[in-house]
């Protein structure tokens, strides 16, 4: 299944599609080398080239990421959004199957329970 196909059933989607801002293709070129190279730091930190590149290139424009940063620090908003998208559908799979078996109760008092503490952290973040 593709990124985009698990971003869409996952419900979320891509900052570009937040803003209404659709990605196109671009051309950029690169040698064999140079792409061996690019591939091995996006494997390293577990993210396809092209994304590796995208992410990289707009953490340089942007002023977020540095040259002279040390290597190996990668930006973790992919794998956190990736990870997000994932626990999401699991939530609403599991969340499907509990008021199937008419655990409807115990599933309201979880998602009490998790948006109290949800609170509780936009109050006091350094608890």
């Amino acid at each position: 299944m593709s990124e985009e196909a698990r971003n869409e059933a996952a419900g979320g989607e891509s900052g570009a599609e937040k803003t209404g801002d659709a990605r196109k293709t671009r051309g950029i070129r690169f040698s064999e080398s140079e792409w061996e190279e690019v591939k091995n730091a996006a494997a390293a930190h577990e993210m396809p080239a092209a994304e590796f590149v995208r992410v990289k290139m707009l953490a340089l424009a942007r002023g977020t990421d540095r040259a002279d940063a040390p290597a190996g620090a990668p930006s973790m908003a992919p794998l956190i959004e990736r990870m997000f998208r994932y626990t999401w559908f699991l939530a609403t799979e599991r969340r499907d199957a509990m008021l199937h078996e008419g655990r409807g109760e115990e599933l309201d008092r979880l998602v009490a329970e998790a948006r109290a503490f949800q609170e509780s952290l936009r109050q006091d973040p350094t608890d």
